[in-house]
């Protein structure tokens, strides 16, 4: 039998440990070459898009994929997972909310990889990928103070009267973005610049800090301008295709500011041995991986088979009784 899973049911099956802890097999998987990962396929077409990315995890035993799409301004996320053995499909489920928890806690691993002893945070943008951001930092690090900037003095001052109560943490709404970012260890820039961009510029960093991004997943959005791809002595992505695919990389390998060569993936990152040096200027560009989203959704579907949760139905699926059978590349037998 296939389950249906809702966003509120994956509120309820998840826990920020567990999909930090699923995050972390993901990348110590494909740093050890044990997964096989697509890269995405963008579709565009007039008044939207649409993404799918798939990936197999052996040592879950899944393989599945994410697929989403944003019609005017409507975005949905659906993510599908299947028996890595039998082939059958296991869960359906509802994809916005796991994919919140699974940006949010990639580039807080990061983070707490890149700069483990950070105690001051400076957060640009309020809105839910902030606040995730916030939250899971405050797990990960010992955090002693927050700063946050957004233009709309509102926002950033709810921003901050609601996480210093949720997180026991002081929290410091800002009037402009270099006072929220002028003593940070680690900056969090997380906005929705759509085509607005840049909100992030290289004059707004210290001396030593690690920047973490997570806007910016199409070549016509910007968040970062090109001169803080100058700045770090590591950058870290999550997949190589990020380079290809985000506007602020684009930009900046056009600027002559950030060269690929220089650039290592979040596998690799885990794969360094513990007591390697550490460098000072860091930055993580985050796109999002197939791996990622599998990963979280595996340990999302097995919370919820131990509470409980998720509505049966009739499996929908047929085999194919003529089965395929690769002859060589590109051919095939039984289409």
């Amino acid at each position: 039998m296939t389950i249906l899973l809702t966003a509120d049911e994956i509120r309820r099956a998840t826990t920020i440990e567990g999909v930090v802890q699923a995050l972390d097999q993901a990348h110590r998987d494909e740093f050890l070459g044990t997964t096989d990962i697509t890269e995405r396929i963008n579709l565009r077409f007039p008044g939207g898009w649409m993404r799918y990315m798939a990936a197999a995890m052996p040592t879950l035993g899944v393989i599945g994929y994410k697929a989403f799409h944003l019609v005017g301004s409507a975005l949905r996320i659906e993510i599908a997972l299947f028996d890595i053995e039998s082939g059958a499909p296991l869960v359906r489920m509802e994809g916005n909310h796991l994919t919140f928890l699974r940006t949010a806690s990639t580039a807080a691993m990061a983070a707490a990889r890149m700069a483990p002893e950070a105690s001051v945070i400076g957060i640009i943008g309020s809105g839910h990928e902030a606040r995730m951001q916030a939250t899971v930092l405050s797990r990960l690090l010992d955090v002693q103070r927050m700063f946050v900037f957004s233009p709309r003095k509102e926002r950033r001052e709810l921003f901050a009267a609601e996480l210093s109560a949720k997180l026991g943490v002081e929290i410091v709404p800002c009037e402009d973005a270099p006072r929220a970012t002028a003593n940070a260890e680690v900056i969090v820039v997380a906005t929705n610049t759509g085509g607005a961009g840049p909100a992030f510029h290289a004059d707004w960093i210290p001396p030593t800090a690690h920047v973490s991004s997570t806007g910016s997943t199409l070549a016509e959005e910007r968040e970062l301008d090109t001169g803080v791809w100058q700045y770090p002595e590591l950058i870290v992505v999550d997949r190589m295709q990020a380079l290809q695919e985000s506007g602020d990389a684009i930009a900046a390998i056009k600027a002559g500011t950030l060269d690929p060569s220089q650039v290592i993936t979040l596998a690799e990152l885990w794969g360094r041995p513990a007591d390697a040096p550490r460098p000072r200027r860091t930055l993580f560009k985050s796109v999002g991986s197939p791996l990622q989203d599998v990963a979280v959704a595996a340990y999302a579907y097995r919370a919820a088979i131990e509470q409980g949760l998720g509505t049966e139905v009739p499996d929908f699926m047929t085999v194919k009784e003529t089965i395929p059978t690769w002859t060589g590349y590109g051919e095939e037998r039984g289409r």
